[in-house]
């Protein structure tokens, strides 16, 4: 975490703006007040990362005219204005992949550069770490449910608006007044107080709402690859038809999806949403008549094998730390989690290098050595996960294992536990990673795609 304090301690919103570039897949701005000719729209829109800003509307013009057209000029689904009326007073910044900054900064020059602004910034790891990628989604989605989006309509009225401001300073009140009684987005109360029992209860019954119903997609995808007419002639006919599921994704993904270091899955999302059956009979077409692993699937598939043996019912509890490190080497979450942790997080200085292998073996010794706050273990965490009750509950469980204290470790998040689950119990429910959500994504469903 840093304090971002501008020229108080030499930090500016605009320099984590500018080192976010490479990392960000899209960015969310809840920020009230905005005005001049902000870079954070500018640097989206230069780079083509998706941007939704969430700006307030009143009948002081909070969101300058020249930043509404420039919405309403550009017209695309990747470059959303939404406006919260009246009660809306928040300064937040999601770059997603990279960090997010909440603060008291607003979008203006003064608040970038010559106020006195004071604000956080978590990394992607530090959100991941603190259960904040739950939060932060839990706060857009409540933000989203009630704003307005941006029409002609509206900003033609505060075109109108502003024009009076400007040519008349007298009888200011009169013209408000006037204002708020044609306005097109009607006034918004002040919130009740939800209590965090209530707001806890919300989240999860979310989170498990999304996840039995992207679980089911994943099981009427596997029911369809496994089918013999569908299946190339490479692969191994024993294979579980949720492991099948999965290689299919993630052949799909990085075949089709990714363009060299980048994840095409929103554009590819708003070309097959319309459609996702026939996206989805495309891709079987193709991975039917593959005649080799197009991207390691084979080997995948062996690798998960090594996963279900050690975290079996029979073998989990006595599993060793050499063994443990087995498992995390296969689990591609794991190693892809593993290249964006920091060394201090292991206690070694900020220039060590080491190579994926090492980096691995890093957070499996971490991962072994951590205990949650009621003492637990990592293997009696996942030995709980996958077996602490009826198996329909594991999804029930991995909630625990994300958000409940007495079960969460430290860096072992939601795509890792839903890899796991599925390597080990592949034919209740097949594996889930962030890979996977993307995938399914780019297929045209409507799916979370959960930090890790």
């Amino acid at each position: 975490m840093k304090v971002v304090a501008g020229g108080l301690n030499g930090l500016y919103l605009e320099e984590i703006n500018t080192n976010s570039k490479k990392e960000t897949v899209w960015v969310k701005a809840a920020i009230a007040y905005a005005s001049g000719h902000p870079k954070l729209f500018e640097d989206c829109w230069k780079n083509s990362i998706p941007l939704t800003f969430y700006g307030r509307f009143d009948s002081s013009a909070p969101v300058t005219t020249n930043i509404l057209k420039t919405f309403l000029d550009r017209k695309s689904p990747n470059f959303v204005c939404k406006l919260v009326p009246d009660i809306f007073h928040a300064k937040v910044i999601w770059w997603g992949g990279y960090g997010v900054y909440i603060g008291s900064a607003n979008l203006t020059d003064n608040g970038w550069v010559g106020n006195i602004e004071a604000g956080t910034f978590f990394s992607q790891e530090e959100i991941v770490e603190n259960g904040l990628d739950l939060e932060l989604t839990d706060f857009f989605e409540q933000v989203d449910s009630l704003a307005h989006s941006l029409t002609k309509e509206i900003y033609d009225q505060i075109c109108e608006l502003e024009l009076r401001e400007f040519t008349a300073n007298k009888g200011r009140q009169t013209e408000r007044d006037d204002f708020n009684k044609k306005r097109l987005i009607p006034k918004l109360n002040p919130l009740q107080a939800i209590s965090p029992r209530n707001s806890i209860d919300r989240r999860k019954n979310k989170f498990l709402k999304e996840w039995r119903d992207t679980l089911q997609i994943l099981r009427d995808i596997a029911d369809r690859v496994s089918d013999p007419s569908n299946q190339p002639v490479w692969l191994p006919v024993e294979t579980p038809k949720g492991v099948q599921a999965d290689q299919f994704l993630h052949a799909y993904y990085y075949n089709h999806v990714l363009e060299g270091q980048k994840a095409r899955h929103h554009e590819f999302y708003l070309k097959n949403s319309a459609n996702p059956e026939r996206a989805l009979q495309e891709i079987i077409s193709w991975w039917r008549t593959t005649t080799s692993a197009p991207s390691w699937e084979d080997q995948n598939i062996a690798n998960s094998k090594t996963v279900k043996i050690n975290l079996s019912k029979k073998r989990i509890d006595g599993l060793t730390e050499n063994d443990f490190l087995d498992v995390c080497k296969h689990v591609h979450a794991l190693t892809d989690h593993c290249k964006r942790v920091k060394n201090s997080t292991y206690g070694l200085p900020a220039n060590f290098s080491t190579d994926s292998t090492e980096r691995i073996k890093l957070l499996s010794k971490y991962l072994w050595k951590q205990k949650t706050a009621q003492g637990r273990s990592v293997i009696q965490v996942l030995s709980y996960v996958l077996y602490g009750g009826k198996p329909e509950g594991v999804p029930e469980r991995i909630w625990e294992a994300m958000a409940s204290e007495g079960y969460k470790i430290s860096h072992l998040g939601i795509s890792s536990l839903g890899e796991i689950v599925g390597w080990t119990l592949p034919d209740m429910f097949p594996p889930r990673n962030g890979r996977t959500s993307k995938a399914l994504k780019a297929l045209g469903y409507n799916v979370e795609i959960y930090s890790e």
